[in-house]
């Protein structure tokens, strides 16, 4: 690649405005680049606190942030709202597919690519299932996952059959990582939050199931964080169904199998599913591309730099990739924000090094996992401290709000927890149909 020059700037086109996506165009907008982000929403989601709208604890537009307003002073920086359908590594273009008014142009050409395509929950074969298990992957699934939650407490306030009422109560979240973890704490928390304003029932009657096929939950922390989040689950209400697989999923139930193999039928109409994620099928466009393969998982590995096997001027980051190592092999990195932002400001980075000299290997630095629980119940694992009850909260609350887009954002966010945390108050609970 030649080095950018006044006569013709350097055309950097980046794929997904999510966290890799993001970084990547913020670091881009300071170098002498032409950059036209490329994204089939038109606002950034803060991805990692999605289940806090699913339970009305805030509103969509307090994680949410217009990608045109956090570029509006970069003007080296574009956004085109468009779906990409293909590429052409070897003409360099992308292929575009419009989703607003007829107004995006068909392909887009470029001299450096950058794709941050994410993932999306994983059915394990069973994509039917999605139809009665909602994800929280995008905002679209926290609110329908919202209508769900709100909607079976109203429907149970009507319904005179003990039976059917024990239905509508049972929640059922599938998959015990810091996701399935908290959607079950916050909903256990609405369900005591909300226990004055129905007349028929005690919402605190209500069962929260958790279930997850390993043997604990939040597997990626040491155990004795996980053995505490369980105790704090358990406390709120919620149980634990370790050790149990989901077998088949319906309009009225989940049906799990355990180690010995028996099945179990849990009558039930709101299930989450927070279990298992496959890659952004631009993973395995640009395999296909480039002739490479994509794991079990639909992820491409990319080299050490992050470029894509053969194409130097492209590179792959967060969810969708793993990266070569010196032996061969393939190293996934958790599919965490701080994996795909670190990503995204190597991409950057190396785009401004082509024209110097040859980039240098990605390195990861792990800073930690923290997950939420419930109102002053978290637990923390940062760089081997172990923190669990009201400091690891504080802990979570901190990190959240600093990588939070945009100011206003941020102070409603505060102002919503500071509000929700002494009136035990959902502002947000709002029924919104289709």
């Amino acid at each position: 690649m030649s080095p950018p020059t006044q006569s013709s700037p350097h055309r950097v086109v980046v794929i997904g405005g999510g966290f890799g996506g993001l970084q990547a165009c913020l670091k881009l907008a300071r170098l002498p680049v032409e950059v036209t982000l490329v994204d089939r929403r038109n606002f950034h989601l803060f991805q990692p606190l999605a289940y806090q709208v699913a339970t009305g604890a805030i509103s969509p537009a307090e994680i949410c942030y217009p990608l045109r307003r956090i570029f509006r002073r970069r003007h080296n920086v574009s956004v085109e709202l468009a779906e990409v359908v293909d590429f052409d590594l070897a003409a360099r273009r992308v292929g575009l597919r419009d989703v607003a008014l007829g107004t995006a142009p068909e392909a887009l050409e470029y001299d450096t690519l950058i794709v941050s395509g994410g993932s999306q929950y994983s059915y394990f074969g069973h994509d039917e299932w999605q139809e009665h298990a909602a994800e929280l992957k995008s905002l679209e699934g926290a609110l329908t996952i919202r209508r769900h939650i709100l909607a079976a407490f109203e429907a149970a306030e009507l319904e005179p059959d003990p039976q059917r009422q024990a239905e509508l109560l049972t929640f059922v979240v599938v998959g015990a990582g810091p996701t399935g973890v908290e959607m079950a704490g916050q909903i256990a928390e609405i369900a005591r939050d909300v226990r004055g304003d129905f007349r028929t029932f005690d919402p605190r009657a209500a069962r929260i199931l958790l279930v997850e096929a390993l043997d604990r939950v939040l597997t990626t922390f040491p155990e004795s964080l996980s053995a505490k989040a369980l105790r704090s689950l358990e406390n709120l209400g919620v149980t634990g169904r370790l050790g149990q697989s989901v077998v088949d999923v319906d309009e009225h139930s989940v049906t799990v199998q355990g180690a010995d193999e028996a099945t179990e039928r849990l009558p039930t109409r709101t299930v989450i599913w927070a279990a298992g994620v496959t890659a952004s099928p631009l993973a395995r466009m640009l395999a296909e591309q480039a002739g490479e393969e994509v794991d079990r998982a639909g992820r491409l590995t990319v080299e050490r730099d992050l470029s894509v096997a053969g194409h130097p001027e492209v590179l792959a980051v967060g969810d969708m990739v793993s990266v070569r190592q010196p032996d061969g092999s393939a190293l996934v990195l958790p599919g965490v924000a701080p994996v795909a932002m670190q990503q995204g400001r190597h991409a950057a980075r190396v785009v401004a090094r082509l024209a110097g000299r040859d980039p240098k290997p990605f390195h990861y630095t792990d800073k930690g996992n923290l997950a939420t629980i419930g109102r002053a119940r978290a637990v923390a694992d940062v760089k081997g401290v172990h923190l669990s009850g009201f400091l690891a909260w504080v802990t979570w609350l901190v990190v959240h709000l600093w990588y939070l887009i945009g100011f206003q954002n941020r102070l409603l966010v505060v102002i919503r927890w500071a509000v929700s945390f002494f009136t035990h108050g959902r502002g947000a609970r709002l029924i919104a149909h289709d």
